[in-house]
């Protein structure tokens, strides 16, 4: 029973189905948004009883209790599911929980699991260079109040109400203007209403060079190092996926090269045979 139980959770016709049912479950959430109906609500409590039905499939299915919850795919769908049977006295908006249903679209898709391994293969040195980057970061938030803090007209105009503080005030509206200025959002204008002496001690040059050298700082060399950080480890774990499935359709540089390397050792070594019993036969009669 168990074995036939772990033939069809494995089969492609039952993740095809579980695949459909997915669909069917996101774009009914994305409905209940603006309209919901008695059967739109009953849907989806078959959806999310289809959904425990195939939890429990899959382990009554599995090779063993540990390979069942070391799998951290397998954990990530109780967690996914558990959470819609959070009850509204426990959670007031325990329905916008429900939108994380709609997560497991990544593990049905071979793909999407390979990028999601990259990302959290990636966490360590992501850390890392998080870390870096906060360091910078609170230097030049220290700097920016120190330099440019002068009222909500230092740097957002004349035109300021209570919702548009002094962007450089604070330690905490400093880090966000630093934020804004590191994904490019109107770095320009923080520049241009700073220039022309608006804060004391503040010389146009240095207001220039503290922008610039920020922005340079950190979306070129920074995130740069995050892109580099999670293409060596995509290469890593694409190089582990195909090792697992048995794909040498892309053999290594290396070993074609040693192939080579033989065969010409090969065809030298014939031809040097060839030479001797040439040698050895002698000249032909005449």
């Amino acid at each position: 029973m168990r074995e036939k139980i772990h033939v069809m959770v494995n089969s492609l016709a039952f993740a095809l189905w579980i695949n459909l049912i997915i669909v069917i479950n996101a774009t009914l959430i994305g409905i209940e948004t603006f309209h919901t109906s008695a059967l739109i609500v009953y849907t989806q409590r078959v959806i999310l009883g289809i959904f425990t039905l195939e939890i429990a499939l899959r382990f009554i299915g599995r090779t063993s209790t540990r390979d069942y919850f070391s799998d951290g795919w397998n954990l990530f769908d109780i967690v996914i599911v558990s959470i819609a049977y959070i009850p509204d006295s426990l959670f007031e908006n325990s329905a916008a929980l429900s939108v994380f249903r709609i997560l497991r679209l990544v593990k049905t898709l071979p793909e999407l699991k390979v990028i999601v391994s990259v990302l959290l293969k990636s966490l360590k040195s992501l850390g890392y260079t998080f870390i870096l980057l906060f360091i910078f970061m609170y230097m030049y938030a220290i700097m920016g109040v120190i330099l440019f803090r002068g009222g909500p007209v230092a740097a957002n105009g004349p035109a300021v109400g209570p919702t548009s503080p002094d962007p450089y005030g604070t330690i905490a509206e400093s880090f966000f203007t630093l934020f804004r200025v590191m994904t490019g959002e109107d770095w320009t204008d923080l520049r241009y209403n700073l220039l022309g002496g608006q804060v004391v001690g503040a010389t146009d040059w240095l207001i220039t060079a503290y922008h610039v050298s920020w922005l340079g700082l950190s979306a070129f060399l920074l995130i740069n190092l995050v892109v580099g950080a999670v293409v060596n480890n995509y290469d890593q774990v694409m190089a582990e996926h195909q090792a697992e499935n048995g794909d040498e359709s892309h053999p290594k540089a290396e070993t074609v090269a040693e192939l080579n390397r033989k065969v010409d050792l090969l065809t030298q070594q014939v031809g040097e045979l060839i030479n001797k019993v040439g040698r050895k036969q002698g000249p032909s009669p005449g």
